[in-house]
């Protein structure tokens, strides 16, 4: 073929591109959360915290376009499951949900603790005479469970039993150290009135996650990018944004 011609076929191709309607965008992942600050938060309708911004950073370098919706918590984790197209967070990984989900990547350890205003707490006995709250749903339900408290206070959020506690409507709270703090501030108190006490359980892991149907070549992806992530600092830069 001469050269021209060449260059005439490329005009035809590109007029029949400039005809043809636009390929559509790929379809938004939808990730599904909660409020647990620092951990996932939407202060002010603006999605953030350590699990949000790395997964949101991780979907940028996987070309993976990503929207945040934020729930009750039981509802949450009950649409993760409809939809095999969506991800929750921030989800810890326990016995019982190894097999009803998919653990696409783990983002940031933490510990369950017991946190009070008085003394800390230092033994489940002193803890089992007390009034304990916790998040409904949450892997905080098997733990109050194995420790064997009885008198317990469910909540649909941990701002709840934040104001629980400062308003001694509960006498301890179980909840995570990496959020105790930030959700005690977020709810208008000054954290260091908290006082944290013994670890429950061993030290756990946040995910993210998905039911057993999503793509797995999209888990990957994202699995690959937030490696990357811990690899060159830019998760451990962002858990300190938060601390």
């Amino acid at each position: 073929m001469r050269p021209h011609a060449v260059i005439a076929a490329g005009l035809v191709v590109l007029a029949a591109g400039a005809l043809a309607p636009p390929l559509p965008a790929e379809e938004p992942i939808t990730v599904v959360a909660a409020e647990f600050p620092p951990l996932t938060t939407d202060a002010g309708g603006r999605p953030g915290g350590i699990v949000l911004d790395a997964l949101r950073e991780a979907g940028k370098r996987a070309g993976i376009p990503l929207r945040f919706s934020f729930l009750p918590w039981e509802r949450a984790k009950r649409e993760v499951l409809e939809n095999p197209r969506e991800l929750i967070i921030p989800f810890t990984r326990t016995p019982g949900r190894e097999l009803s989900y998919q653990w696409v990547a783990p983002v940031v350890g933490f510990d369950t603790v017991l946190i009070t205003l008085d003394a800390p707490l230092t033994s489940l006995d002193a803890a089992r005479q007390r009034v304990v709250g916790y998040v409904r749903g949450t892997s905080f339900t098997d733990e109050a469970r194995e420790a064997g408290f009885t008198h317990v206070e469910e909540s649909i959020d941990d701002a709840t039993n934040a104001r629980k506690l400062k308003s001694g409507h509960i006498q301890a709270w179980i909840t995570t150290d990496l959020m105790a703090g930030a959700v005690y501030r977020e709810a208008g108190f000054d954290p260091g009135e908290l006082k944290y006490g013994m670890k429950l359980g061993e030290t756990k892991i946040s995910y993210v996650a998905a039911s057993p149907d999503f793509p797995p070549a999209i888990a990957e992806k994202i699995a690959d990018a937030l490696a990357a992530m811990r690899a060159d600092g830019t998760l451990e830069a962002i858990v300190k944004r938060y601390l």
